[in-house]
């Protein structure tokens, strides 16, 4: 039986060519002319001047490097603010165009622009509920999701692994994956509840499920997880058959309706979350 962590499936190459293809045309003629100027700004620094047709041929060439660096700069600028459209389209659901947009940024940004952007590229792929794109993004992330900063490459990157693991049902990977989890010195977000909130209710741990998502502050959740968290709670608390756990204080509460559109990706190999999304089942 073929699971996630074998699948062959890798990632495509554009969901937009055009767009790529300019912002990879764009950077060769960057590249192009900043390395033909470098040439006439040496002449420059040398003070050696060399007239052609009347004009300075040191001036002209440095001229060129300048064009090309603004070419460049302006380049980097579109990329960030599509990067930045991403994150917004993610957040309000438009998961379609927000795979496009990641998908152009991770191809032509800097080098963080590009570790942000293929982790927002693989959170739409999990919210569209692709957990074999989403698993394939996440092995093919070079260097733990790019120069990032240490909570992602450490912390988030892992966690998410984890999540997708642990809704395909692999809840062994899913934990040897919690266990690589490397939060940041001072950092008290808890990245591995979700994951951890699924493999309890995954498993029937239903107490253990509310007890391990009433132990995080609502202000220590990663804020992409809220929802979620909040929908596994109520679901949990629902299948508790009688067993009573008081709601603590200050955690992340079951939302109303716990069964809010846009968590559907969690029931995707997930039939009892499925049926009680549908209504069905003991309810909170």
């Amino acid at each position: 039986m073929t699971t996630l962590t074998d699948h062959p499936f890798r990632p495509p190459l554009a969901n937009c060519p055009s767009l790529k293809t300019w912002f990879g045309g764009l950077q060769l003629l960057s590249a192009l002319l900043m390395s033909t100027g470098f040439g006439g700004i040496i002449l420059l620094l040398c003070e050696q001047e060399v007239a052609v047709g009347g004009l300075s041929l040191s001036v002209t060439l440095a001229s060129l490097f300048c064009v090309g660096m603004a070419l460049e700069q302006w380049r980097h600028w579109w990329v960030g603010t599509l990067a930045r459209r991403g994150w917004e389209q993610l957040l309000t659901g438009r998961l379609d165009a927000a795979i496009r947009s990641f998908d152009v940024a991770v191809s032509g940004g800097r080098a963080e622009q590009r570790g942000w952007s293929h982790y927002g590229l693989t959170l739409a792929w999990l919210r569209k509920g692709d957990y074999a794109r989403a698993l394939a993004l996440c092995e093919a992330a070079p260097h733990p999701w790019g120069k990032m900063t240490a909570s992602v490459r450490g912390a988030r990157g892992p966690a998410l692994k984890a999540l997708i693991l642990a809704l395909s049902g692999e809840p062994d990977a899913a934990r040897r994956q919690v266990a690589e989890l490397r939060r940041p010195m001072f950092d008290r977000t808890d990245y591995a509840l979700l994951a951890q909130a699924v493999m309890f209710c995954r498993e029937g741990k239903y107490v253990e499920a509310v007890k391990r998502i009433q132990q995080s502050p609502r202000e220590n959740v990663p804020e992409m997880d809220v929802g979620a968290v909040a929908v596994l709670h109520a679901f949990a608390r629902g299948r508790l058959a009688g067993q009573l756990v008081p709601l603590k204080s200050g955690c992340v509460m079951p939302e109303k309706p716990a069964r809010a559109s846009g968590h559907e990706y969690l029931a995707r190999e997930w039939p009892e979350l499925a049926a009680w999304f549908r209504g069905e089942g003991v309810r909170a």
